[in-house]
């Protein structure tokens, strides 16, 4: 299969960006034709907001650009992951002109919520949800803490709407979570067009938790749970380390709290082998996020290695973790629960190992990459049988 990848790079890389590598990867190493046309956010940082702005909402330059390169190219498939801000909704309606199936995956809530992660002013907002028009995001500021910057992402979004994009040149949408879809069809997807697949890991060998530590992967943001993070460690008697693993905003915080506690060590970003090297030894993985996180792709790299997770109670993590068998849930945010869970299965190693052995089981049935090749190839084919099955 001949498949053209789009995607705007983030300017903090996360797990969208791994799991698109991965999933190329994944494809190119059993024969299957990959090309990619990949934009960076990162050049955005000495760009015009204005021009950045009425671009995301229609980018004629890029819809002229992917026109031409599915024409010359002729992919079977279109296969996009983040479409914002520099490719706009644009390379859809240029799909469609050239009559390309189209599939896009939806790894967080930016078609349903402007700031994409369903979370304000240190909270779970469901707001704008169903709004196509959503002006309260625009008044909470809620994408950058801009107005400007707000407003485009509405402008998009309603424009999008409007012009009937999602509803006519998207031919199937690959939710990473049931929660993911079950936003969408709120929002007003089509539930019959939304398939779910989960991200992946390829198999790297189990760990067997030697080093004895907790440890935190993931960007260093508010929402992923951080601070609650931090000062839950300060309620754990015992001298076991805490080893943090990412980049962001709150590195100054995670910074200052390793040099007043020697047991927490900030390791900055890693590459993907060494995160999966300290997952393998770790004791167990900490799972803070206190909004709605689509898909916890740091928990399957810990199944993977045999390494039960410790859990905030999301909606999505509660799929994810299995309470007393692959890991603990705790309520989000919640640093004295937190705490008490890390202090009970400190004392109880046995425990442990058996939650060891529970994790790499879940990892073997569900997240192994040929059953996400299987899945992923069996969603193109929908794709195009459901273009071809519409007129052009």
């Amino acid at each position: 299969m001949r498949i053209l990848f789009l995607h705007n790079r983030y300017i903090y890389r996360g797990g969208e960006d791994e799991s698109r590598e991965q999933e190329i990867s994944m494809l190119r190493s059993r024969g299957e034709e990959v090309i990619e046309y990949v934009l960076d956010n990162a050049e955005l940082r000495s760009a015009n907001l204005l021009t950045v702005g009425l671009e995301s909402i229609w980018n004629a330059s890029e819809f002229h650009k992917v026109k031409q390169l599915l024409r010359s190219e002729k992919p079977d498939i279109m296969k996009v992951d983040n479409f914002f801000p520099r490719l706009s909704p644009s390379i859809f309606s240029a799909a469609r002109e050239t009559g390309t199936p189209t599939a896009l995956s939806v790894r967080n809530y930016r078609l349903v919520c402007p700031s994409a992660n369903l979370f304000r002013d240190g909270h779970v907002c469901t707001t704008c949800v169903g709004s196509k028009l959503a002006l309260a995001a625009i008044h909470h500021r809620c994408y950058r803490k801009s107005y400007l910057q707000s407003a485009a992402v509405v402008a998009s979004n309603a424009y999008s709407h409007l012009r009937g994009v999602w509803t006519n040149s998207v031919d199937r949408f690959i939710a990473v979570s049931s929660f993911v879809k079950q936003q969408l069809v709120a929002g007003g997807f089509a539930e019959d067009r939304i398939l779910v697949k989960p991200n992946f890991i390829s198999d790297s060998g189990v760990g067997d938790g030697s080093g004895g530590y907790g440890l935190y992967v993931g960007r260093l943001t508010e929402e992923k749970g951080v601070r609650s993070l931090l000062s839950a460690w300060q309620d754990i008697p015992q001298s076991i380390c805490l080893k943090i693993i990412g980049d962001g905003p709150l590195e100054s915080v995670v910074r200052e709290a390793s040099q007043k506690d020697s047991r927490i060590e900030f390791l900055g970003r890693k590459s993907l082998s060494d995160v999966c090297q300290y997952l393998g030894d770790a004791a167990f993985l900490i799972f803070p996020s206190e909004w709605y996180e689509p898909f916890g792709r740091t928990i399957v790299e810990a199944y993977s290695k045999g390494t039960p997770v410790i859990a905030a109670s999301t909606p999505p993590m509660k799929a994810m973790v299995e309470d007393g068998a692959t890991g603990h849930l705790y309520n989000p945010g919640d640093s004295k629960e937190l705490a008490s869970v890390v202090n009970a299965l400190l004392i109880d190693p046995e425990r442990l190992k058996l939650m060891r052995v529970k994790a790499r089981e879940r990892y073997l049935t569900t997240y192994t990459e040929e059953q996400n090749y299987r899945q992923l190839i069996d969603i193109f084919r929908q794709c195009i049988s459901a273009h071809t099955s519409v007129p052009i």
